[in-house]
């Protein structure tokens, strides 16, 4: 059953018996900065800690000393290359032109440091190490690339005019992050303002946030504002390949409306807060109440295939979501900080404004399946809680029943339990809490046998989880081959197997404990087959091709 349990590369997207869809990954494998091998371009504009300034012209012989001194004499589209060093920039390295890139020279390494301890004549106190300014033409870019970014209120910001009281509200928007070093900021690491949209942060390893908090006594119990990526608003921001890790507050949000954010393999581990959160708390001023007037904080926010270990808080978190996806996530020691506030999973209320009559929206249509859950014999919180308040006039975090199917939970030594605070209240175990909310059908309460990577090698796991090892030992920088999945779809209702792909591939299943059930040879194209199999039968099908799925006879 090994070869089952290591197939690679594959998604489970809508619940078990319905019609179900496998979408390729986007580079899976390594997470952190891969090795910094892209060449510089002849027109780069050269700096180096021993430039001089007054005597530059940009060459790799005569680079200026001041990042800030390049780009005032870079082009739109130019390319600031920095030799290897720390660049002690006095203010913000501040980009106001349109596709800037900044990167390391091919094969060394920079360093842009602005420091927590500034010269006290300047006023530092909202400065960004680096900060992507709102480009006045109305265009937009730009990328860092292999780079060692440190200090600053925010290690990185991305700017908007929202609160410039003019009709454009647009932000810093298409700019990559890829391939850096970001840590030791005095509150966010990276801040995303609102309307800075189409934002990729890959490939990056981002640590030590609220350096502003770290000599407090609460530094380590996820009350203080300091998140690896903090996103207000900014939509179709793609964060994936990362390894964030001794966060302050929570890894990565996405919030204030923000619509679109895919979160993808990425290893986020000792988040005092939360590991990832769909939504949180935002002041109403920066909602966008013309495509948004319900003040939802998180539209259609994806989370797949991350692995979240030792969050403080609930290793996932869903405030005021719309038609969220949380799905073949791994979470390890969730909930088990300081203050234990939630659960590995958890429905929250948001605050927004504090205000009764505005905001505070349930969390409706989330879709949370394949995912692996497993807590030490400490854990004595609810697995998943669903959350209520008095407050605000009544307040739920959730509308309805979420979809749910094919979860895996574990705690070491003792049942689970989950908790719906809501209308006559219920607590209880897995098969009760299914049949209550009416869902999370073919989830099983069973020790996931984690293996070195964190992937389950029980075979009642099959499909759940993260689906390739996130592996934050890459020696070589590189990234592992991303062979992608043609897209393949299947059912199996009133003993009929269809599968709609167009390899030509042998189709087996099997049951639970192994058994081969049925070893199919599709031709190409879309194909059926009957089996033998009553209603309610749990099979796992293995396509040659690549795919796996646990579904259900129908």
């Amino acid at each position: 059953m090994k070869h089952l349990l290591r197939a690679l590369l594959f998604l489970l997207l809508l619940g078990y018996g319905s019609r179900e869809v496998l979408h390729a990954q986007t580079n899976p494998g390594y997470v952190g900065p891969r090795a910094n091998t892209s060449d510089d371009p002849a027109s780069g504009i050269y700096v180096s800690p021993g430039g001089n300034d007054a005597t530059a012209n940009g060459s790799r012989d005569r680079p200026y000393k001041s990042i800030n001194a390049a780009l005032a004499a870079a082009q739109p589209g130019g390319t600031i290359v920095l030799r290897s060093g720390t660049y002690h920039e006095r203010n913000s390295v501040r980009i106001r032109k349109p596709n800037i890139t900044i990167k390391s020279a091919k094969g060394e390494w920079a360093v842009i440091d602005l420091p927590l301890d500034h010269d006290p004549d300047i006023t530092y106190q909202q400065s960004s190490t680096i900060r992507f300014d709102v480009y006045d033409d109305g265009s937009s870019g730009g990328k860092l690339q292999s780079l060692e970014i440190m200090g600053g209120f925010y290690a990185v910001s991305f700017e908007t005019k929202w609160d410039w009281g003019q009709s454009d509200r647009s932000g810093a928007s298409n700019i990559i992050i890829e391939d850096c070093i970001l840590h030791d900021s005095r509150n966010d690491v990276i801040k995303l303002k609102p309307n800075c949209d189409n934002i990729t942060i890959r490939y990056n390893e981002i640590y030590n946030s609220g350096r502003t908090y770290a000599g407090r006594a609460d530094f380590n119990t996820g009350n203080n504002n300091a998140e690896g990526i903090d996103n207000v608003n900014s939509d179709n921001m793609h964060v994936h390949n990362n390894h964030i890790h001794d966060i302050c507050s929570t890894g990565v949000y996405a919030k204030g409306g923000a619509t679109g954010a895919l979160i993808e393999n990425n290893l986020i581990e000792r988040t005092y807060a939360t590991g990832i959160a769909i939504g949180f708390h935002t002041y109403l001023e920066f909602f966008d109440t013309g495509v948004n007037p319900q003040y939802y904080e998180n539209i259609n926010g994806v989370v797949r295939n991350n692995l979240i270990i030792d969050a403080g808080w609930e290793g996932i978190g869903l405030y005021a979501s719309k038609d969220a996806q949380i799905y073949n996530n791994t979470l390890v020691n969730a909930d088990c900080g300081v203050s234990k506030y939630h659960s590995a999973i958890y429905f929250g209320i948001t605050d927004q404004d504090g205000q009764d009559g505005y905001g505070h929206p349930a969390n409706i249509n989330p879709n949370i399946h394949h995912n692996v859950v497993r807590q030490p014999a400490s854990f004595n919180n609810p697995m998943i809680e669903i959350r209520y308040s008095d407050s605000y006039g009544g307040a739920s975090a959730l509308s309805g029943a979420p979809v749910m199917n094919n979860n895996c939970y574990y705690i070491e030594g003792r049942s689970a339990f989950f908790n719906d605070n809501r209308g006559s209240k219920f607590s209880g175990g897995l098969a009760a809490w299914k049949t209550h909310i009416g869902s999370d059908n073919g989830s099983v309460e069973v020790n996931p046998a984690l293996n070195a990577n964190y992937m389950t090698t029980n075979a009642q796991c099959a499909g759940m989880g993260i689906q390739f090892p996130l592996n934050k030992d890459n020696p070589t920088g590189t990234a592992a081959p991303a062979a992608l999945l043609t897209e393949t779809f299947a059912s199996l209702k009133d003993g009929t197997l269809r599968i709609e792909s167009p390899a030509a591939e042998t189709v087996q299943g099997y049951s639970l404990t192994g058994t081969l059930l049925f070893n199919y040879q599709k031709p190409a194209g879309d194909a059926s087959c009957c089996i033998d199999q009553p209603k309610g039968a749990m099979v796992i099908i293995k396509g040659s091709s690549g795919w796996t799925k646990k579904m259900v006879m129908q």
